[in-house]
């Protein structure tokens, strides 16, 4: 027997396409919660600065291409010093603040309280972006600087040892070092994560635990060394900083002096 033939009947139901688009920072009523800080950090210990030179990354990008090798140049320690800057203008100079951040996080940790990711996820350092000279022509290099407040910088000279293992060689490095110096530090942080207190303890450990700079706590050196200002060192330094006031100098400079 033939089989009959059966007609399924599909129901198709008609949906409306809207082209609207949702705007999801309608959705956002509320800001996400950030508390705005500034504050001053004051040099227990002169810093000592090493920007990376143009002659040096561009030594370091010949060899990576295996270009063909120079004459090397002689060396001139007052153009290592002068390279060793970060000249945000002339005659003004900079850090990078990433070394500040750097220095607050290795201060961090779970088991007090305030783990290490928390920090990097809610802190903000601000800074300035000022390009620098790369060595590969058509490329860019900004770095984020804040300016070093203080006296001017002194070539120092020390003894170091470059290489690793036992082709350590002993060699001389100039670099510049500022004695007298502070840095004003803004940003925010988000208080739900970590409270304001918590960043205020994390930098007070980062001053003297860790330190910015070459030859800093943190290697095994005794420079870089900071603290938060009080509001009287705050205040003279924003005098300072303004052209209104003379570079102030802490008690412990004082003490050394008369010594």
């Amino acid at each position: 027997m033939a089989k009959k033939a059966t007609r399924k009947t599909i129901n198709t139901e008609t949906t409306k396409t809207s082209s609207e688009r949702i705007a999801l920072g309608e959705l956002l009523s509320e800001k996400a919660p950030s508390v705005e800080f500034q504050f001053w950090i004051i040099g227990n210990t002169p810093l000592i600065v090493h920007a990376w030179s143009e002659k040096a990354k561009l030594e370091m990008l010949r060899k990576q291409t295996g270009a063909t090798r120079v004459a090397k140049e002689r060396r001139d320690p007052e153009e290592d010093f002068r390279n060793s800057l970060y000249e945000m203008t002339p005659g003004v100079y900079g850090f990078p603040i990433t070394a500040v951040k750097k220095a607050i996080l290795a201060c961090a940790h779970k088991d007090r309280g305030v783990p290490r990711s928390d920090v990097m996820s809610a802190l903000w350092l601000d800074a300035e972006m000022i390009r620098t000279r790369p060595a590969l022509a058509g490329a860019i290099c900004d770095m984020p600087l804040v300016r070093i407040y203080g006296s001017k910088p002194e070539m120092r000279e020390d003894m170091v040892r470059i290489g690793t293992g036992l082709r350590k060689t002993a060699n001389l490095a100039y670099r510049g070092q500022f004695t007298t110096w502070a840095i004003r530090v803004t940003g925010s942080v988000n208080p739900d994560v970590v409270a304001p207190h918590a960043l205020a303890f994390l930098t007070r450990q980062a001053g003297t635990a860790i330190g910015i700079g070459d030859w800093r706590n943190e290697k095994a050196g005794w420079f870089g060394s900071f603290r938060i200002a009080n509001p009287q060192e705050q205040k003279a330094w924003e005098a300072f900083a303004a052209g209104k006031g003379p570079l102030p100098v802490s008690e412990k400079a004082l003490t050394s002096k008369a010594a």
